[in-house]
């Protein structure tokens, strides 16, 4: 059993390295801040795996489920994700079309659970919880707000789970949370912020990069072999990153002889928010599930970003506060898994996601609306072995947002907002 399990967290720590540089050599995005493509089956069902939670993604959605998982399990999967937005924007009546550069991200996850004995099981999971990228071309008419941001996050999460008895499971862990922000957007050295002209223009980029700690709580509640309930909590975090902010100044920048854009050490702060997660799944046959799922997450924790320069000289002040005042909101998700065979499951799914974000925060860095989602996706297993497929369509309804001369943001319309996904898992058992 020793050698058994020294040689499964061997190829975990293996597949761990794999995921984090294939995950951080892309940017982590989706249309919303919030990530939950946690695994194949997951997104095949649109996210409803809180009270299933019997797989080791359950480390993500509730790590209290494990306990339902014999011996040893592992998997590793990663999702493909490729965003489409256009932003129109109108200045002086002149109205342009803007889209967003179009890429595809690689968001991985890795996890292993192992049971210890017949009360106690271990599980370690990495994958990521929150994250965004927007481009757009680096002259676009918002770019004094932002042209190009980067939000990466990936976490390393281990949890003990007991057994209390065959109907309830408590666990427990700690995230290690991995943030880094690459974010770049243009300065007028003028201060005339004329979107038409060039000539003073300076290109500002920080990044940086820091590691913080949380807690996570959940409870697996099984009444009878029809019912499940899942409950979870993910804890607030509090995010210190640093590193520089460095600056690009075009001549006709440099002759008006400001004294500032300098290149100067930099820390940025902003905290993600506490999350709940509740789901109830009913078995009305041995090969068929229902389950119903709400997050609620509250971005009223996510109250500002905060910047402070170590050189004055940098901007002009060494403190800088972009308020964001998001509201605490709901996320309602659906799935349906179905077994025409023992080994075959079919699934599909539904999502919808509030956005937390008012309209007067609104901004380039995330110009989003609320979220719907349909999802489709397959498993087969074969002794030990499984393997797990899923297509999300995820899209978004049109948002205007509103002139603010203060944050350099132009009267825009978000329209022809959609992501398309692709996932893919392995799993094993031991």
């Amino acid at each position: 059993m020793r050698t058994r399990f020294t040689a499964c967290f061997s190829m975990f720590i293996i597949l761990m390295g794999l995921a984090i540089v294939s995950g951080f050599s892309n940017k982590a995005e989706a249309a919303g801040f919030a990530i939950y493509e946690w695994g194949a089956r997951g997104n095949a069902l649109g996210g409803a795996m809180i009270a299933k939670a019997d797989d080791p993604s359950a480390i993500a959605w509730n790590p209290a489920g494990i306990t339902q998982l014999k011996g040893t399990h592992m998997s590793a999967g990663v999702a493909m994700l490729s965003p489409k937005m256009d932003l129109t924007t109108t200045e002086g009546g002149v109205s342009t079309v803007n889209s967003m550069t179009e890429n595809v991200f690689f968001v991985p996850n890795v996890y292993i659970t192992q049971q210890i004995n017949d009360n106690v099981w271990l599980g370690v999971g990495t994958f990521t919880r929150f994250g965004l990228g927007t481009e757009f071309d680096s002259k676009w008419s918002g770019r004094y707000a932002s042209y190009n941001t980067a939000i990466e996050t990936y976490s390393f999460n281990p949890n003990l789970a007991y057994k209390f008895n065959e109907y309830i499971s408590f666990a427990a862990g700690i995230e290690f949370m991995k943030v880094r922000a690459d974010l770049r957007k243009t300065l007028d050295a003028a201060r005339q912020y004329d979107t038409s002209t060039y000539n003073t223009d300076v290109d500002q980029r920080i990044v940086v990069n820091g590691f913080t700690p949380g807690f996570n709580a959940a409870i697996h509640i099984t009444p009878s072999e029809e019912w499940s309930i899942g409950l979870s909590w993910r804890s607030k975090m509090n995010h210190r990153a640093s590193g520089c902010a460095s600056y690009e100044v075009t001549p006709g920048a440099a002759a008006l002889g400001t004294g500032l854009y300098n290149d100067s050490e930099v820390s940025m702060d902003m905290n993600t928010p506490h999350m709940i997660f509740g789901g109830v799944e009913y078995k009305p046959l041995k090969n068929l599930s229902l389950e119903f799922d709400a997050i609620y997450s509250m971005w009223s924790d996510y109250s500002s970003i905060d910047y402070h320069f170590d050189k004055a000289t940098a901007v002009g002040l060494n403190d800088i506060s972009s308020p964001k005042k998001w509201n605490d909101v709901w996320k309602f998700q659906v799935g349906v898994e179905y077994l025409p065979i023992e080994d075959l499951a079919l699934r599909v799914g539904y999502f919808y996601d509030q956005s937390p974000i008012p309209d007067g925060y609104i901004d380039y860095m995330l110009p989003t609306s609320d979220r719907q989602n349909v999802s489709f996706g397959i498993g087969w297993k074969y002794q030990g072995f499984s393997i797990d497929a899923a297509y999300n369509y995820l899209w978004m309804k049109d948002r205007t947002i509103d002139a603010r001369t203060a944050d350099h943001i132009v009267a825009t319309k978000v329209t022809n907002s959609r992501t398309h996904i692709v996932s893919l898992d392995m799993g094993f058992e031991f």
